[in-house]
């Protein structure tokens, strides 16, 4: 969590316009109000949970996993049997331009709603995904 915290300040510490995105929602939650956040707040926190995510993509904390496959599979071409573990390097899958265009940049809107709709479900995995 603090590694987190640290990615996500840094990199918002140098996106100007994702600090008025924030700035314009933390507002628009509170206003001038001085009082705690309460679970409803959290939960209309769409933006910084899109800053959350983009840094959990960029930084994830789980960087790769490992697997045992249940059958045999063709990869590309190649045959891999039952049994064999197979590496996932989720930092790499992260990085695909093909769902992340411009994929070292910090863009949280690509975790907006709209633009994550027709994304492939294990193209973001921060905390692994599937079986275990």
């Amino acid at each position: 969590t603090s590694m987190l915290l640290t990615f996500m300040i840094m990199r918002i510490a140098n996106e100007q316009h994702v600090q008025d995105l924030i700035y314009e929602e933390m507002q628009r939650i509170f206003g001038d109000s001085r009082r705690s956040p309460t679970m409803e707040d959290f939960s209309e926190m769409k933006y910084l949970e899109c800053c959350i995510k983009e840094a959990l993509r960029l930084y994830p904390s789980v960087p790769f996993m490992s697997r045992i496959l249940n059958e045999e599979v063709t990869l590309s071409g190649y045959k891999v049997p039952e049994g064999t573990q197979c590496n996932i390097h989720v930092f790499d899958i992260h990085r695909l331009e093909e769902y992340y265009p411009e994929p070292e940049k910090f863009v949280p809107e690509r975790f907006l709603a709209v633009n994550k709709s027709t994304r492939h479900p294990f193209a973001y995995i921060p905390f692994s995904a599937g079986p275990r």
